[in-house]
């Protein structure tokens, strides 16, 4: 992986046309991201620096405490990240995430996530004593070890992941699993989503968010580009040649979704089993408006109820 250090120019804090992430203010720590998730949506962004390179802005922490300074309301949380993630198996990421979220945190500004990577203990550390400013969601879209190298050959592995969640809630952090993107007959078997949510019960999580695989044409490419076996390659992609043409959040952004019906299908047969384990199931709406305005809970309201982003 080649990291390529640059000074931001633009604004740090910046809003998202999502509506599950339209209440607080996001950071990326980076353009690209070294889990090269084969799948992920960020690849058709004019920044993409490209597969196996990471674009890092190394004047993050700079520019945040200035525009920290400026705001007339300090924002109640801050999302990491909506286009990469914040524990990337790089020091220099890893370093930025942390120097971000301790500065918040001392600022009492809550932190909120989502990761597919191992979290270090120095983080654990910091989150420990601010229990009540963060909160985290763990990606697992399933527990099949072959197939996440297949889909996520940079993240995690899958116990590192559980290792996460089960540190989180032992301090009691709101902490939730995100199954995002299922794979239709690949990752939402009966038996794959049975493992997932014993999983996460054991790990003392209750919460778990789910959407399926949307496609662009960025995302068949890279599908195309890194997945060698051609029969997964079709069962992933035959599916959507009868799929819907979804909008995603409130921009002009549209991906091609599975037929509705399939999907409809596919959360209820999630949701029934999820239940036996006393785990609930919120579907993704940002990427699923044709068949639910629910929340995948991705952001949480601060307990005062006062929302600030600017």
């Amino acid at each position: 992986m080649k990291l390529i250090m640059i000074d931001k120019k633009s604004q740090v804090l910046t809003p998202s046309a999502l509506p599950c992430l339209a209440k607080i203010p996001t950071i990326n720590i980076s353009a690209g991201c070294s889990h090269n998730c084969v799948y992920c949506y960020s690849k058709g962004y004019s920044n993409y620096p490209g597969d196996h390179m990471v674009t890092i802005y190394s004047n993050l922490a700079e520019k945040l405490s200035s525009e920290l300074v400026h705001k007339r309301k300090l924002p109640y949380a801050v999302y990491f990240c909506p286009s990469c993630d914040p524990f990337q198996p790089a020091k220099e990421i890893l370093a930025c995430s942390f120097e971000l979220m301790e500065l918040l945190l001392k600022k009492n500004i809550g932190v909120q996530f989502v990761t597919k990577g191992f979290i270090p203990d120095q983080f654990m550390n910091l989150f420990s004593k601010h229990t009540n400013l963060v909160s985290g969601q763990i990606g697992i879209s399933c527990t099949n070890e072959d197939i996440r190298r297949i889909l996520e050959p940079g993240a995690a592995s899958i116990s590192d992941r559980l290792k996460n969640l089960k540190a989180l809630t032992n301090l009691r952090i709101d902490a939730a699993v995100r199954a995002d993107p299922l794979i239709y007959s690949i990752t939402d078997s009966d038996s794959h989503i049975e493992d997932l949510c014993r999983k996460i019960s054991e790990n003392g999580a209750k919460q778990l968010a789910v959407s399926y695989l949307f496609l662009r044409p960025a995302i068949k490419n890279s599908l195309e580009s890194n997945i060698s076996d051609k029969n997964l390659l079709r069962k992933i992609v035959e599916p959507y040649k009868a799929g819907n043409k979804v909008k995603i959040g409130t921009s002009n952004s549209f991906g091609l979704a599975l037929p509705s019906e399939l999907r409809k299908q596919g959360y209820e047969r999630i949701k029934a089993i999820a239940q036996k384990f006393e785990i609930a199931v919120h579907i993704c709406g940002c990427k699923n408006s044709d068949v639910t305005s629910e929340s995948c809970n991705i952001t949480h309201l601060s307990n005062s109820g006062q929302l600030h982003l600017f």
